[in-house]
């Protein structure tokens, strides 16, 4: 069945879809509007989604925002949001926000994303970041499934044959730190949400990858030692001083000239910054999804 079938979109507030597994996708909004030539006055309403337009429609729709127009997908943990932006990173659509499929396999995130990209088609390419160990357009592992159907799934090429437009992969990290550098020295980013995030960034190119474990006795803890999980169960002061030792942590690993923070919790860190440390947020993804076709990061 097609995730986003008619029946799905005839329903208001709420779309309902089926899964393998039959569950219930949310969305963020009750509707996702693509982007037109003429000026909003108002707040979007309510409206139903299209279905897949030709490629004359799309291109029609595309008149008058800067492109090309960049289909942006952020896969975390526990949702996956979207949305289109044009040349410059600015949004012009609506924002997705749907549940990462679980249990997470190989198939299921791609028929997921292709449904996502379907329902938001007036797009001129596809920027994804996924929460694992990718190169070269391939996932290598998504660490909370530790999968190894994972191993080698060259999703970027998977997705361009079904969507017929160039895409490009990073990890989720890589793709929030380049919405956040200047592209100077040496800059870390780490994002804070179902799980821990990092990327490095050396005069604005992707360095090595930082991945960090759980500590003993926190192995199966969803999340590790910084994610939602930790956060409920220490609270906010005690996890926030456990951001801290981080990030003095990598302060002695990487001699960092900069450090950024984002991912839907860093809101949450209740510390007092030291100059060299920048809390964000999670729109920084959407601008670094832009950057992924402009900077040197393949």
């Amino acid at each position: 069945m097609d995730l986003l079938s008619r029946e799905t979109r005839k329903r208001e507030g709420k779309w309902l879809t089926e899964s393998h597994d039959e569950r219930a996708v949310r969305w963020f909004h009750s509707s996702m509007s693509p982007p037109t030539d003429k000026p909003r006055t108002s707040a979007p309403g309510t409206t139903s989604a299209r279905t897949r337009k030709t490629k004359q429609g799309a291109a029609g729709e595309r008149r008058g925002v800067a492109r090309p127009v960049t289909l942006a997908i952020d896969m975390g943990g526990s949702h996956i949001k979207a949305a289109l932006l044009g040349a410059t990173g600015r949004l012009v659509s609506e924002r997705l926000r749907i549940d990462t499929p679980d249990p997470l396999t190989p198939k299921r995130l791609l028929q997921t994303l292709v449904a996502v990209a379907e329902s938001l088609d007036a797009h001129d390419r596809v920027s994804v970041g996924v929460n694992g160990l990718v190169h070269g357009g391939c996932i290598y592992a998504i660490p909370v499934t530790a999968a190894p159907a994972f191993r080698g799934f060259d999703l970027a090429s998977k997705l361009r044959r079904r969507g017929r437009r160039p895409v490009r992969l990073l990890n989720d990290a890589q793709m929030h730190g380049l919405g956040f550098i200047r592209g100077r020295g040496v800059e870390m980013v780490i994002t804070l949400g179902t799980g821990l995030g990092s990327a490095l960034f050396i005069d604005g190119k992707l360095g090595p990858h930082v991945q960090f474990l759980s500590g003993a006795g926190n192995e199966d803890v969803k999340g590790g030692d910084y994610g939602d999980l930790a956060l409920h169960t220490l609270g906010r002061k005690r996890w926030s001083r456990r951001v801290g030792r981080l990030i003095e942590l990598l302060r002695r690993l990487t001699n960092f000239d900069h450090l950024f923070i984002g991912g839907g919790n860093a809101r949450q860190v209740s510390l007092d910054l030291p100059r060299d440390v920048t809390c964000g947020d999670n729109s920084a993804a959407l601008l670094g999804a832009v950057r992924m076709w402009e900077w040197d990061v393949e």
